[in-house]
């Protein structure tokens, strides 16, 4: 009992104490805190830590240039060039295959019409060349510069002689190799020849001609310098792609590398040459940078970059006024777009435009041997020139040593091409080497 009556006495005391402590506040004119309403619970949003996203790697540059374009190839270019002849009678336009060239020379034959030099290494899988015609004297020198299988159709009487005498690397289709040449249907012949890089790389080996040999190589600006400030990528005079290590001349006539010693005195000679016939081609303007005196034009050391007077489009003349071969300048491509009497001189292959990054017109003398006008052409003295790349021209002189191609020099030193294929112009040094050409900047 004691117990609970205590128990009960602690309880009363307790609520009195409480209703005591409320009268207290109410008599200080107090109230009662209400107690906090807690709000949504607010949480800062966690950042997952930042993960280092490497930036994409630059891609690898191709290891590899091919010699005669300096362009970019994932592979070493060893394969042999094939020198192809090409018709370019109207009746024969437009050709297939010539965009895939590395090198085309556009030179006279007879009547006025000009005959084109394709120059094939770097591409393949070329489906179409053509249409392929004969060959003559300079046309053979001009294939073999670049250690060419030359590639035709028959050819005048002293370029059989040449061909058989001296056991020349070619492949004939009245001769030799015609299973491996074919005929179109949608045109007449002689107008519609033709073969293929397979077939003519086929027909070489079959007949037993080096597949590899020594080619002569450009130098070219590098390619971020290509369309602005100029600057050289200098390369070595000639490129081994397998052929004979000393670079002589192959027992049965292919073009080999030059010699050193003999490249540097046969290169000095026909620049001076050149220099002393053309030294009005040096004219105010062209800012070339002069090499040491004796440097050869081939060789590694001697090669520059120059810089010309502004020319956008330029108009050759090789013969006849009715036939006119134009490149006009384009910024987008950083090429010349070649065009013919005013319409685009295009590819039957794949009907886009020629195209060239480098255009080098060169003067030569021209004399006319028989009564069908055959011509014989002097591609060895060397001359005036001019080289157009950039959107500018570069007066200067062309030069030929032994075995060696053609190269453009300004005094004295090979200027760097563009990478990019070159077309080169031979007109005749009569009436003068510069009434065949008009520059002008549409």
């Amino acid at each position: 009992m004691r117990s609970k009556h205590r128990l009960g006495k602690f309880a009363w005391r307790t609520s009195f104490m409480a209703i005591a402590a409320v009268l207290a506040l109410s008599a200080c004119g107090g109230k009662p805190q209400a107690e906090p309403v807690e709000g949504p619970e607010v949480h800062s949003p966690v950042q997952p830590p930042a993960e280092d996203v490497p930036e994409p790697a630059a891609p690898e540059p191709a290891p590899y240039t091919a010699p005669l374009t300096g362009l970019a190839v994932e592979a070493p270019v060893t394969q042999r060039p094939l020198a192809v002849m090409i018709n370019n009678a109207p009746a024969a336009r437009p050709q297939s295959g010539l965009s895939q060239a590395d090198i085309v020379y556009e030179v006279l034959a007879e009547g006025g019409i000009t005959r084109l030099i394709g120059i094939f290494q770097s591409q393949a899988g070329i489906e179409k060349i053509g249409p392929i015609r004969s060959i003559r004297p300079y046309l053979i020198r001009l294939g073999e510069s670049y250690g060419g299988v030359l590639v035709h159709a028959g050819g005048s009487p002293e370029a059989y002689s040449i061909i058989q005498k001296q056991g020349k690397h070619d492949l004939d289709e009245i001769g030799n190799a015609g299973a491996f040449f074919w005929r179109a249907k949608d045109r007449k012949a002689p107008h519609n020849l033709y073969s293929s890089d397979e077939k003519l790389r086929e027909a070489a080996a079959k007949l037993g001609y080096d597949q590899q040999v020594q080619v002569p190589q450009y130098s070219f600006l590098a390619e971020e310098s290509a369309g602005g400030m100029s600057g050289t990528n200098s390369t070595e005079g000639t490129q081994s792609s397998g052929g004979t290590a000393d670079g002589t001349e192959g027992a049965r006539g292919q073009a080999g590398t030059t010699d050193g010693a003999k490249s540097s005195a046969d290169a000095a000679e026909n620049t001076s040459r050149a220099e002393e016939s053309s030294a009005s081609a040096n004219s105010a303007g062209d800012a070339g940078q002069p090499a040491e005196a004796g440097n050869a034009a081939s060789q590694a050391g001697s090669q520059t970059g120059a810089s010309g007077e502004a020319a956008g489009k330029v108009d050759i003349t090789f013969l006849l006024n009715s036939y006119v071969v134009s490149y006009e300048y384009d910024e987008d491509s950083n090429t010349y777009k070649r065009s013919i009497n005013g319409s685009p001189h295009v590819d039957l292959n794949n009907n886009e435009q020629l195209e060239a990054a480098n255009v080098i017109v060169l003067g030569a003398d021209h004399k006319v041997l028989d009564d069908i006008g055959r011509l014989a052409v002097d591609i060895e003295a060397g001359g005036e020139a001019m080289l157009f790349q950039r959107g500018e021209v570069i007066r200067g002189q062309w030069v030929r040593a032994a075995n060696d191609a053609i190269r453009f020099v300004k005094d004295g030193a090979e200027v760097a091409l563009v990478p990019g294929t070159t077309y080169f112009n031979i007109v005749p040094n009569s009436p003068s080497f510069e009434s065949h050409v008009s520059i002008s900047n549409p």
